[in-house]
């Protein structure tokens, strides 16, 4: 979904009459003034504040993970450190995050690919699951290091 598309079904009104006879034009989540300028709600505000910072994490995430996973792959890195495999390997489910959710959000899913779309779904809550997984190994690893630093 474009941001103009959007704000367009963001900013969908209804003309409502009041008490006063004055005519005023109510949204869902915005207020159209009598000279006909559209008056954002404090709702629409915040939702264009999040998908504006959805497109930024989706711009820097994609790339930033990739480069990370680079880095940590590199044969010197990688086996030297063993931590080094947990972090590659958590830079790779946050690519896979963000690629299901970018599916998801940006208007791939729709009635004609839903099996698509629940494939995305699981992967996407697999790989959630497995981050906490990674994270939770990492912090043993690190923990077995700290307390038993010689025989690591």
């Amino acid at each position: 979904m474009r941001l103009d598309e959007f704000l367009d079904y963001y900013y969908d009104y209804d003309v409502v009459d009041d008490d006063d006879d004055n005519v005023a034009f109510f949204g869902n989540q915005s207020t159209v003034n009598l000279t006909g300028q559209h008056t954002p709600g404090t709702f629409t505000t915040i939702r264009v504040c999040s998908y504006v910072i959805y497109c930024m994490a989706l711009a820097l995430g994609i790339p930033g993970n990739i480069v990370s996973t680079i880095v940590w792959l590199r044969v010197h890195v990688a086996s030297e450190n063993s931590s080094a495999i947990y972090l590659a390997t958590l830079a790779n489910s946050d690519i896979v995050i963000l690629l299901m959710s970018a599916t998801e959000q940006l208007g791939s899913c729709n009635d004609n690919v839903q099996w698509f779309c629940l494939c995305a779904l699981y992967v996407q809550k697999s790989t959630v699951k497995l981050e906490t997984l990674l994270v939770l190994g990492f912090s043993v690893e690190r923990l077995i290091a700290i307390l038993r630093p010689l025989q690591v």
